[in-house]
């Protein structure tokens, strides 16, 4: 997806929220800094993602600390601990389980903090959960998702927050008696924002539904397409599988730009930018394929 105009203030508030966390003193530091690689950072053409990068890479400098989120990650995955007993029984329940397990997945991409159409704290994910879990889907491919699942040999599954990993859980469990493919779990090798490291996942049974686990190269929202070099073996192994699982909006702004046999999008649809770039209103859980091409 590319850069628009409405990213910009919205990634500034962002910066300056995550070093409120941990460097209260330093946020007009931060804004000033961030606010001059926005300045001189922009290009006509430029991915949302790439941009987002530049901007988050001066505000981590500016902490001084490699993971701001940890705090927050670590209570994002215990509230949905407790949240998943109901997560496992709406999708138990449910006449088409693997849709189900995809609409719980996407709920989870609620936990996402310092932009507007999150949930500000994970203890709010209690009050809402029920309701979120009961929305009608702005988009709804699931039925087609789940028949190139079951013909696929591979499948790359882009996973995206904390919180909403444990969720994945009830996806991937699913996926396991759908199809015989391998299933590849893709995660964050470094920290940035709320996403999943190995070490988020930890204790939580994930690696045991899966059968590799493959981790980004460098610092990155969404993952790097376009440095050359980077994630070269990750990209070869995107193009030949049946199937991408795409969790979260940044991964959309990243995989959009490019051509893949099949991604299904699996996300809510937190800004406009997005929502149009998806064509669908905005705040609304999405589960979107598209085949052989750019979005």
């Amino acid at each position: 997806m590319k850069l628009s105009s409405e990213c910009v203030p919205c990634l500034l508030k962002r910066a300056a929220y995550e070093v409120e966390l941990c460097a209260p003193d330093r946020v007009m530091d931060a804004f000033a800094a961030c606010s001059e690689v926005a300045a001189s950072g922009v290009r006509k053409g430029m991915s949302s993602v790439e941009f987002a990068t530049d901007i988050h890479r001066c505000a981590y400098d500016i902490i001084g600390k490699p993971d701001p989120y940890d705090g927050l990650k670590k209570r994002s995955n215990e509230i949905a601990l407790a949240l998943y007993p109901e997560a496992e029984r709406f999708v138990r329940k449910a006449d088409d389980p693997i849709r189900a397990a995809m609409v719980a997945s996407i709920v989870g991409n609620v936990l996402d903090f310092g932009i507007a159409g999150s949930i500000g704290t994970p203890e709010s994910l209690k009050k809402e959960f029920k309701g979120l879990l009961g929305e009608k889907l702005g988009y709804d491919d699931s039925a087609k998702i789940a028949g190139l699942m079951k013909s696929a040999e591979e499948i790359l599954f882009l996973a995206d927050n904390c919180g909403e990993i444990v969720f994945d859980r009830l996806l991937l469990e699913q996926m396991r008696t759908l199809t015989e493919a391998k299933i590849v779990l893709v995660i964050k090798g470094e920290p940035i924002l709320t996403d999943v490291t190995r070490k988020d996942m930890k204790g939580l049974g994930i690696e045991k539904l899966v059968d590799e686990v493959l981790e980004t190269e460098g610092l990155a929202v969404g993952l790097n397409l376009w440095t050359r070099g980077v994630n070269s073996s990750l990209k070869a192994r995107m193009r030949k599988a049946n199937l991408l699982i795409s969790k979260g909006m940044a991964n959309f702004e990243a995989l959009s730009e490019h051509r893949w046999r099949a991604v299904a999008y699996l996300l809510r649809s937190k800004c406009g930018t997005v929502s149009r770039a998806l064509r669908v209103g905005k705040d609304l859980n999405v589960i979107r394929l598209v085949k052989g091409g750019k979005h």
